[in-house]
């Protein structure tokens, strides 16, 4: 792939990427008028709940397809196996879900919450999963047109829903929360029709040499991204449980805007990854120095682009957020500098990806996510929900250097500068 082809792939991704999230952040203000920060707690909640279920009941299989795309397999049968593995576990999880939802009924309607969120949770990470299988096929063949318009129609959708729900019938996080699982459950319905009508889940057998790989690869990723969500999403706890569920409201704003950053950089990444195997794959020393040009000229833009960033910040919280949740714009800096090193982590834990060492990624994830929450109950303590920004930041920058060690000593690279101008 030429240099142009890669840009303009990085540039549709983006731009779908951008529309995608952009649909959610100009709600915001009609969000932040017609919901109570109680209210955005629980959606916020919710979403973060159905983020560390989402390893948990698809064992994270779904992560495979992306990189044994790139090997001499049988693609249908080794799509097939996935999405079977995929159902499976998830059905076994859901009726984990009630069991648990059964038990801890009065601990969770002691903070104000539905006792039945655990169970949609998992309801909505399984038809999320099954929609993701499409959408990694099309994104590693860069098939970016069918990648966006599947992505942002239920966006649009979804959101649009919620739009009338919470405006025009007047409800709270229910008019959230029902549109985001009924819409999941639609495209997953055509997710599977276009599957089955392109010849992926044609014969419904798992194959168990597929099987063995997929998971041989996978398994270690659900310790690895239930790792990475527990450092992105259990401040919400930690704030819930020390500070209350309108604080969470209040940070849950802040952290979106922050996340703009990791709009930007996943967009990069999705477009990079199959272009960074492929190259991997030629093993030439020329186009290796490229790989790291791009990589530091990456690292400069995206601290760049942080600092454009935090400086919009006033503007938004003055013309697009409710005044009940601006206390919360002191966190966006921390956010969009936490997600800035999480986007230079993806760019050097891709080469441990490139060799199947996810063992290494997951140890790397778990011990960052124990730090995490030793930081998030020291910092908030300290400083209320900028300690939970701060231990955000913190702990993405130790991953992303831990992670560059690794990488640095398992796949040679001219990382010094006198190779790069040599």
């Amino acid at each position: 792939m030429n240099n142009r082809k890669l840009f303009k792939n990085i540039s549709f991704f983006t731009l779908f990427n951008v529309i995608n999230s952009a649909i959610p952040f100009l709600l915001l203000p009609i969000l932040t008028t017609y919901l109570s920060p109680d209210d955005y707690a629980i959606i916020d909640i919710f979403f973060n709940v159905s983020l560390i279920a989402t390893p948990i009941v698809g064992l994270s299989v779904v992560q495979s397809i992306s990189r044994y795309y790139f090997e001499d397999v049988d693609l249908p049968k080794f799509i097939t196996t996935v999405f079977l593995v995929l159902v499976s576990s998830g059905l076994i999880f859901m009726l984990i879900s009630v069991v648990i939802t059964f038990l801890a009924q009065g601990f969770i309607e002691s903070y104000n919450f539905p006792p039945f969120i655990i169970i949609v949770a998992v309801c909505y990470v399984i038809f999320s999963q099954v929609s993701e299988i499409l959408l990694i096929l099309w994104r590693v063949s860069y098939k970016t047109l069918q990648f966006g318009v599947f992505r942002v129609s239920k966006t649009i959708l979804d959101l649009g829903l919620s739009v009338i729900l919470i405006v025009c019938f007047e409800m709270g996080w229910e008019g959230r929360l029902i549109p985001q699982f009924l819409v999941a459950f639609l495209f997953c319905i055509i997710a599977c029709f276009l599957l089955y009508r392109n010849g992926f889940l044609n014969i419904l057998r798992i194959d168990k040499v597929y099987k063995k790989e997929a998971l041989s690869f996978s398994l270690p990723l659900v310790f690895h991204t239930l790792g990475g969500n527990l450092i992105g999403f259990s401040d919400r706890f930690f704030i819930l449980f020390m500070l209350g569920l309108s604080e969470v409201g209040i940070y849950s704003v802040g952290y979106q805007i922050g996340m703009v950053i990791a709009l930007l950089q996943n967009s990069f990444n999705q477009a990079w990854v199959p272009f960074f195997f492929g190259k991997l794959k030629e093993d030439n020393y020329d186009e290796k120095v490229r790989i790291v040009k791009i990589s530091y000229a990456y690292f400069l833009l995206i601290l760049f682009l942080v600092l454009v960033f935090y400086l919009l910040t006033p503007f938004i919280y003055k013309y697009f957020i409710g005044s009940a949740f601006t206390t919360g714009s002191a966190v966006v800096l921390w956010i969009l500098l936490g997600y800035a090193f999480n986007g230079m982590y993806k760019m050097v834990a891709n080469y441990l990806f490139y060799l199947k060492k996810t063992k290494l990624i997951a140890y790397m994830t778990l011990g960052s996510a124990i730090l995490n929450l030793i930081l998030n109950y020291l910092l908030i303590q300290k400083n209320g929900i900028l300690g939970a920004a701060q231990a955000t930041t913190i702990t993405f920058f130790v991953l992303f250097l831990g992670v560059f060690i690794l990488s640095y000593k398992n796949y040679k690279m001219p990382w010094g500068l006198n190779k790069i101008n040599t």
